[in-house]
């Protein structure tokens, strides 16, 4: 195992698309003995599956992948479990990050022109067409994807954009099964040749599936390289297992193994439980779950929370097509968690010590060449917790493979374009919802910021706005900002606390952290 700092160029051969630039951070290189584990794994999960990468279905001239050719881009959470932010549009203008001229860009709440133009004006990523879908019938919400083929004026010019170039691109928040259908119907009406760049609808299931992924780590980097994981297939089995970790370990934790992030886990203090006979028990924990919006369905994931934590990092991976090379490590970062189920609020630049740095990358590099040889295709990230007293005797546990554009790969792909590299400035996201501050429109809150604002061109560093919803509505902060170093990047934090209210609690520990 071999790792070490990119060759001087910027952009790896993977990238295809200057608005998708792929730059790589540290770059890995497996032993022999490894790549043998990883294929032997590979075929195993093939052939136990075969038709987890299978896309026929969708038409000969659908597959997986990226080109120059224009690009449809749209962010939607309606197909994941207990998203909080649902069918809802609250992060739909996230799209426009992965977008330029020539490209669409679809959304299913109203337009926002003035966050078009703020896009287009001064962070130069261009003039894309803005779509706007029609939206879901009251009592039956429907992803993007399957209202977009049910609304002819918003299928319509990509149909025409298809046909005009003979190619196109999906770039889809997450490879839903409406995400290929929707290339599958402009394929066939046009005889276009489209790409999604996302995995197959199928082994994106799995790999955003908890337990699934459990598996996989398990398998591929031993037992100890994940927190104490089970399954539960029904009530009675979820009470007894929670009962039994209670028992041992501070806090349990059970997840919707399907959900995204933090919305389908319930962490449980030990202290509680441990008095319950197993029927209180039981119902207890039915109810708690249904507080969540679970339907009652199994196997659920059942493990222990950890408490002593040192850090709680992320690796973000570009995995191409094999014949492209290796998954690319564009970033390892530590994320910014609140509350008790651990809910998402920012991410800075890793700063682990070198070794653990290395290992993570190594770590992540193995799981992601083992997806690649499933047919894995396009942006994920894994979510990892070191866990102990100290990093002398820590064990780097990983907790969820996010088989899909995020938090912080969206922001970190958007610096790359602002900046062509992210880690030529101390970089943090803030994504928190607040009722702290006074609502303002995108306008307002440009004036607000002043000479902060990050203008492509004219600043080397500043504040990006991220979304428009969430500042327009008084209820969440969205931004990513870009410094020189770690004190101007607590001074950004402070300022942004100052303009629109209290920053997270995790948000400031990073930003003092970063100043030193």
């Amino acid at each position: 195992m071999r790792i070490g700092p990119p060759p001087p160029s910027a952009l790896h051969p993977a990238t295809a698309r200057a608005s998708v630039p792929i730059v790589e951070q540290l770059q890995v290189g497996l032993a022999a003995s490894d790549r043998v584990h990883i294929e032997a794994l590979g075929a195993r999960l093939r052939a136990g599956e075969p038709a987890l990468s299978d896309v026929a279905i969708f038409g000969p001239t659908v597959a997986a992948g990226l080109s120059d050719a224009p690009a449809v881009a749209f962010e939607d959470h309606a197909e994941i479990p207990l998203s909080r932010i649902g069918s809802g549009t609250r992060l739909q203008y996230r799209a426009l990050s992965l977008a330029g001229d020539g490209d669409l860009v679809l959304v299913g709440g109203r337009r926002n022109p003035e966050f078009e133009a703020y896009c287009r004006d001064a962070l130069r990523l261009g003039a894309p067409t803005v779509l706007q879908v029609a939206p879901s019938p009251a009592d039956k919400p429907l992803s993007l994807a399957h209202r977009c083929l049910k609304d002819q004026q918003a299928l319509g010019p990509l149909l025409e954009l298809a046909r005009a170039h003979g190619r196109l691109n999906l770039l889809p928040y997450l490879g839903t099964g409406s995400a290929w259908r929707l290339a599958a119907r402009i394929a066939a009406q046009t005889g276009a040749a489209v790409n999604v760049a996302a995995a197959p609808p199928r082994l994106t299931q799995r790999v955003n599936d908890k337990l699934w992924f459990a598996a996989v780590v398990k398998a591929l980097l031993g037992t100890d390289s994940l927190p104490p994981t089970y399954h539960a297939f029904g009530p009675a089995a979820l009470a007894a297992r929670v009962a039994a970790l209670a028992r041992r370990f501070e806090r349990v934790v059970i997840k919707v193994p399907d959900s995204a992030g933090s919305a389908g886990n319930l962490v449980l203090e030990s202290q509680m439980l441990r008095p319950m006979p197993l029927r209180a028990l039981r119902l207890t924990l039915l109810r708690m779950l249904r507080g969540l919006g679970w339907r009652t369905t199994f196997p659920l994931m059942v493990g222990v929370w950890h408490c002593a934590v040192l850090a709680s990092p992320s690796a973000q991976i570009w995995v191409p097509h094999a014949e492209a090379g290796q998954p690319v490590v564009e970033g390892l970062f530590e994320q910014l968690l609140e509350g008790s189920g651990g809910e998402f609020v920012g991410a800075v630049a890793c700063t682990l010590p070198k070794a653990w740095r290395e290992r993570m990358a190594e770590e992540a590099v193995r799981l992601a060449t083992l997806l690649q040889a499933l047919g894995y295709f396009g942006r994920c990230s894994f979510d990892a917790v070191i866990a102990g007293d100290d990093f002398a005797r820590a064990r780097l546990h990983w907790i969820e493979c996010n088989g899909r554009w995020g938090g912080t790969s969206l922001p970190m792909t958007l610096a790359n374009r602002l900046v062509a590299d992210w880690s030529r400035r101390a970089l943090m996201v803030l994504q928190q919802s607040t009722q702290a501050h006074e609502a303002c429109d995108v306008a307002t809150a440009i004036r607000r910021l002043g000479p902060l604002v990050f203008r492509k061109g004219s600043t080397d560093t500043g504040v990006v706005l991220l979304t428009p919803a969430g500042i327009e509505s008084g209820q969440g902060l969205h931004f990513l900002l870009l410094a020189a170093d770690g004190a101007e990047l607590a001074q950004l934090a402070a300022a942004l606390g100052r303009l629109f209210g209290s920053v997270s609690g995790a948000v400031r520990a990073a930003a003092g952290s970063a100043a030193g």
